[in-house]
This record gives C-alpha cells, structure tokens and sequence, in this order.
C-alpha cells in the first residue's frame, strides 16, 4: 500500500496516530511497488475566512508546515501542498493528488468540528466510489467523543462530571500513550505515475492573512513546541495553579497555540504533566493516581487540558454550538444590545476600564491574551456593555494565533451565561475588583497601557476616580458605561428571561487555557 497522510491541525511527526499508522502500513505492504508515502496539506484560504482564522494563526501554521516537510522529507515522505477555495473543493483534490501520487490508502485524524466533519465524511465516500481505503483516527482528543458519557448514555453537559468520568476512563482504559516517530520508510519512487514524488515549496504566506504579530513571539515547529512543555513542566508546572491567574507572571504555558495547530499533541501533555507530578506512582480514591493528587498546579493543569476535551465532546453531542446556536436554547431571546461604538471601543482597548483595555491591547499585540483577561473582556462585553457574545466570539477568533472553535465558543458562552457550566448570570467579574486581585501592582496595566503608566497606587485600576485636574492631564477615555448600573441592568435582563430571582451562587470550576 501506499499511503496518503492528511495532515491538517496536526502538524507533527512526533505522536501522530494517522502517521504512525501510515507509516506501518507501508511498512507491511506485501505489494513490491511501493512501501513509501506521501503527505498532503490542502490550503483552503476562502474557508479559513469564513471560519475567522486570524492572520497570525495562518502565519503560525504555514510557519509549522515549512517545519513539518523538512521532518517528513527525513523519513522519506514528501509533502504535496494543494489548494481547495472552500471545504467544499476539498474531496476532490484530496482524491485527485492520491490518484496522481499512486496511493491507494489515505490515512487522517479526525477534526470534529460541524464544517469540517462533512468535509471528511464526503472525502470518505468518494474515496469508496474510486477504491481507495480510509483510515481515520481520534488523534485530538484523549477518549473518541461519545465514548464518556452519562450513566443514561447522554453527553455530559457539565464540566465537572465529565471530569471524573474521564478519569475513570483512564483508568480502566489506561493513561493515553504516545506513540513513536516512524522509522524513514524505505521508497520506491519511480513507480509513482509520473516519476519521482517531490515535496512542494511551502508557501512563505496566504494571500489575504498578512500578519502583524511578530514571527519571533510564537516560534513555529513541533521541537520548539517539545521544548517549550519541557521548560513549562520542569520549571512552572507544580506553581501553575497559584500563578496562573497573574497576567503579568510567566506562570502558565502558552501550549494552546502549539495544540492548535497540532504541533503537539494532548497526550504529550498529559504525560509530560504526569512526569512532573512528584506522586505519579501514587493510588487515590479515584484510583488514578497523579491526574487527581500530588501537586495541586499539576493536577490542575491537567485539569485544564480536559476542559479543552469537554469542550470538543460538546460540538459533537450538541453540533448547533458550531452553527452560532446557544447551547442554553431559552437564552436565544435574550434582545442584546445593539451599540456598534461601544463593540468598536472594546475592539480597540478603548473602554475607559484599564485591565480591558490592557488585554484587548494585548490581544492585537500578541494575537493571544492571559486567560483571566479573557474572561475579564469577555464578560465585560456580554454583561457591562450587554453586546451579543457572538461578536466577541468572532473578534476574538480574527486575533487568536491559538483560535480553536470548540474552546472559544465554550469560553465565551461561559461568560455570557447562555452555555454548558456556564457562570450564573448574576455572576458578573467587576473588572476593577478583578484587576486589583490579579494585577495589585499595574505591572501588566502598564505594559499594555502606556498611558497610565505613571499613574500610582489603586488609580491604575479606576483612573475615573482621579482628581479632574489630573484627568484633564491623562490622555485616556472616561469609562463608556457604569459598572455597577450595567450589572444590575444585567442581572435583571436573565432574571426576565429565567422567571426567577438570585437564591445563591453555586460553586462551580472555571476555565482556563492552559
């Protein structure tokens, strides 16, 4: 056989399912024409805008593909790239590059997101038509969605829940291994239709995703990926959870960029998080050992990488997430505001409300932003300025280098209280209680924030508060609503749409991007 490897947000050879798999097929061909393979990357710029990829994560995956064909051409598998407008042209030029390339197999991991999902279940059936076999892997993901379910066979729809019942899982399944890098296939070029099968340039951009983040502050590949969850877990793992919160602390990991685009995958995180965790030979209640016991920052970042699993296992149980819906169906007649200045001001980091500004900054700087923050905007957004949270969601997808449907759409229906585990609707972060607890200093305000940066003490956090004189001085805009009036305003909205008042705030666990 020879294979066809379908890379797409998995761009690595190191644990790689698809891969690995590929590669031991050609391996065991009995077939003497062929036991090499090839790789494929199709370039679809018309789909990527239509799901909002933001310039920087194209940059940061065509950046990894020029890494990933150098890693391939060392096994002996050249990388094809080719163009498809939208997911719909996709079927065919897959099947067009295996039948000039001779293979007769096309291996792939599964994406499980509603557009993409068709993509592949179309590429599969013309694939039938024409004879050539699939092979298709749950490579993203620690269990295959819809495998962790509820005792009445539902998905979980709470994080908590799906949390334990993973780990169960995991125990009697086992912890998710990885697998090893293939051995350099041997090829037998000329007897590919047309010649020798050479690897195609990679291109140094897309046309229409120019990006403005600096290449340097996202190094692209999947051994600076290995290198950078090294230093995280050898040095900030065990602190992870008291630092995590702290904009301007280098405590978390910064590995969703990474995971985004698959230059690492999860379970490379997870075992290098079970490594670093000083009691990972010990038993527990749950009997799982390191992933619910020892160090509390790396049981919670482990924690943090299943939230990334629910989320994935809620576009498959509950697809309507991926076409815009609600996932909490009665709040789709909740009437948003509909405000364009204020939704332009807070695309710009100019609310008047220092520690959101700061991290809308920081978004157009960086094409990422501190989880906290993300938080902290997006219920701003939502709850303060009452915007729709579906322009959140899309602006922040246009800016992400690590923008991935499943994580952002649960995010930010998390913070406008309309989707799973969602934070009570009377819940609402005041943004300057927030930013004096996790930014005391103004360290973070500042960076992003030059304008205020001589300001001192708590008038960082509520420059409002300052005398008008020195206002009148400070070239910063007056906050665009009233915090505490647009909280209550708020709060009454969902008590109308629910038919109920406020009985208490339960607890509940809280995302963060690990």
């Amino acid at each position: 056989m020879r294979p066809l490897i379908w890379f797409r947000s998995d761009l690595r050879t190191h644990d790689n399912l698809a891969l690995s798999n590929a590669c031991a097929a050609a391996l065991s061909s009995r077939e003497s024409v062929s036991a090499g393979a090839v790789a494929l990357f199709v370039i679809s710029p018309g789909q990527w805008k239509q799901h909002d990829y933001a310039a920087c994560k194209v940059d940061m995956i065509v950046r990894t593909l020029k890494k990933l064909s150098a890693s391939l051409l060392a096994l002996n598998i050249p990388l094809r790239i080719a163009h498809a407008e939208t997911f719909r042209n996709v079927p065919e030029v897959v099947l067009r590059v295996a039948q000039d390339c001779g293979c007769d197999g096309l291996f792939f991991n599964r994406e499980y997101e509603l557009d993409e999902a068709g993509r592949d279940s179309r590429t599969i059936d013309l694939c039938a038509k024409l004879g050539i076999k699939t092979f298709a892997y749950d490579d993203q993901v620690f269990a295959p969605p819809g495998s962790v379910r509820t005792g009445a066979g539902t998905y979980f729809t709470v994080f908590t829940p799906f949390k334990k019942a993973s780990y169960a899982k995991m125990l009697r399944d086992g912890i998710p291994s990885c697998v090893p890098v293939p051995k350099p296939l041997i090829t037998r070029a000329s007897f590919a239709q047309g010649g020798p099968i050479k690897a195609d340039p990679v291109p140094d951009l897309v046309a229409g995703f120019e990006s403005s983040v600096a290449p340097s502050r996202w190094p692209a590949g999947e051994t600076h990926a290995r290198e950078a969850l090294a230093l995280f877990t050898r040095e900030r793992i065990i602190a992870y959870k008291d630092g995590r919160d702290f904009p301007a602390k280098p405590a978390t990991s910064a590995m969703s960029p990474y995971l985004t685009v698959g230059a690492i995958s999860c379970r490379q995180c997870l075992n290098a998080a079970i490594e670093a965790n000083p009691v990972k030979n010990s038993q527990t209640s749950l009997g799982t050992g390191s992933l619910d016991a020892g160090a509390p920052g790396a049981i919670h970042w482990i924690s943090e990488l299943l939230w990334r699993e629910f989320y994935i296992h809620i576009t498959i149980g509950f697809p309507r997430v991926c076409t815009g819906k609600a996932f909490q169906k009665s709040t789709e007649a909740i009437r948003w505001n509909d405000n364009a200045g204020h939704f332009d001001a807070w695309c710009r980091g100019q609310t008047g409300v220092p520690i959101v500004d700061a991290g809308m900054r920081q978004l157009l700087r960086d094409g990422w932003m501190h989880n906290r923050v993300r938080m902290i905007v997006a219920m701003y957004l939502t709850k303060n300025l009452f915007l729709n949270w579906r322009l959140g969601e899309a602006h922040f997808m246009r800016h992400l280098v690590d923008g991935f449907l499943a994580s952002n759409n649960g995010g930010w229906q998390w913070s406008a209280s309309t989707g799973t585990d969602a934070a009570p609707y009377f819940r609402v972060f005041n943004p300057v209680s927030q930013s004096t607890k996790f930014d005391p200093d103004g360290v973070y305000i500042r960076e992003f924030v030059p304008e205020l940066r001589d300001l001192e003490g708590d008038a960082i956090h509520q420059p409002w508060e300052i005398p008008s004189l020195l206002r009148q001085i400070v070239d910063y805009p007056a906050p665009l609503v009233d915090l505490s009036s647009s909280r209550a305003r708020a709060i009454k909205a969902f008590q109308v749409l629910k038919g109920r008042d406020v009985k208490g705030e339960p607890d509940i666990e809280m995302p963060n991007n690990a």
